[in-house]
């Protein structure tokens, strides 16, 4: 029933923080909703208050994922369960995904014969962008996606495309624009730094846990808005490289407001390790510079734990003080959770795939937001 007798804002305030299966069912039942479901201020507004569900890439496939942390001790109801696999993108058979970047509720995916796609698993829209490699280190080219914040109605998005290896003084980047439907160069001489983890897309903004050429840690952002590159602090002081230690930091984001920062020590003459989880103290975009609170100390020895765990991936849960991580060890995907009193193997399985593209857990906003199309095919190239 359409809510005839109040005021547009009212009615669109109301339905912005309805979910997004609803949404779609009440979608063909008035032609003003329809409307308004296709309103690009109306869109951010709802994509900024969705429930964020679970997604996982594991062996090439994108599957949603139920997370019950209130069912850890359960015998009956699995804490993690694969409750289903997307279906394959649409325009291209037998797709297989190499690398996701999520950014409110779309999919930035990066497939075997690298080539780009937008994906929005919830709607099923995709767009695909034309991309060619000028160099024979094609395997080293990582993309995230992310948004111009200028516009304060709706989403501008645009495509980075950076190096994983070391990126030098005086770097030239690539920026993929969805307006213009075209990449262009620049150049910035400020990274001077190796990516050490997954880009985290927050805000519109993009984050990597980094080192430089003496193994200093820090944080690593770039500002689709303005297109440069800063450096943001850690919760800990980095001194560099140490004789016979392994340090490892994964990011992630918190409800699309804060980071999540999952630091690994591992002393390889001891072989002792040690797991540090922080949050940041304030949202994302209400801070120039990063601080940090302490979320959780994971005891390994309590646990008997006496290897690299190579963390790739995690989500936090500030209510019950929980993580859930992933990783792999020879075709093997595990999922743990973490707590307070509690390190558990929650699942596992064999999946297709090689140590470079270990499983990956993405917080997932569902969303009716659409991708802007170009004139491009699914094979990648510009149609004439």
């Amino acid at each position: 029933m359409v809510f005839t007798n109040l005021p547009r804002d009212l009615e669109s305030e109301i339905l912005s923080r309805v979910p997004a299966r609803s949404l779609q069912k009440l979608k063909p039942t008035c032609k003003r909703w329809y409307t308004l479901f296709k309103d690009p201020e109306f869109l951010k507004k709802h994509v900024g208050r969705a429930e964020r569900e679970v997604l996982s890439l594991i062996g090439f496939s994108v599957y949603s994922v139920s997370v019950n942390l209130s069912g850890i001790h359960s015998s009956v109801d699995p804490p993690i369960e694969m409750t289903g696999m997307f279906n394959s993108l649409k325009d291209s058979a037998n797709v297989k995904i190499l690398e996701i970047c999520e950014c409110n509720g779309l999919l930035l995916c990066t497939t075997n014969d690298s080539r780009l796609v937008v994906w929005n698993p919830y709607t099923g829209e995709t767009r695909w962008i034309p991309y060619k490699s000028s160099t024979h280190y094609e395997m080293y080219h990582k993309f995230v996606l992310g948004y111009d914040n200028s516009n304060k109605s709706c989403y501008s998005y645009k495509i980075l495309r950076c190096y994983h290896g070391l990126i030098d003084f005086g770097a030239v980047f690539e920026i993929y624009e969805f307006n213009s439907d075209s990449w262009r160069s620049f150049y910035d001489n400020s990274p001077n730094c190796s990516l050490e983890s997954k880009g985290v897309t927050l805000k519109g903004n993009t984050y990597w846990f980094t080192s430089d050429t003496e193994g200093r840690q820090f944080i690593l952002m770039f500002n689709f808005t303005t297109e440069k590159f800063g450096r943001l602090s850690l919760p800990y002081q980095s001194g560099g490289y140490v004789d016979d230690v392994v340090e490892t930091g994964v990011l992630s984001a918190v409800r699309e407001e804060k980071l999540a920062l999952l630091y690994e020590r591992f002393d390889e003459l001891t072989d002792s390790s040690e797991m540090k989880i922080w949050v940041t103290n304030t949202k994302i975009d209400e801070a120039k510079d990063l601080s940090w609170s302490d979320f959780l100390v994971v005891d390994f020895c309590k646990y008997m734990v006496t290897r690299m765990t190579n963390v790739l991936s995690f989500l936090v849960d500030e209510e019950k003080k929980m993580v859930v991580f992933c990783d792999t060890d020879q075709n093997m995907t595990r999922f743990y959770i973490v707590g307070e009193d509690i390190y558990k193997e929650v699942y596992n399985d064999i999946t297709e795939g090689s140590f470079s593209y270990w499983p990956r857990l993405v917080s997932y906003a569902p969303s009716l937001v659409q991708i802007q199309q170009g004139k491009v095919n699914p094979g990648g190239k510009r149609k004439r």
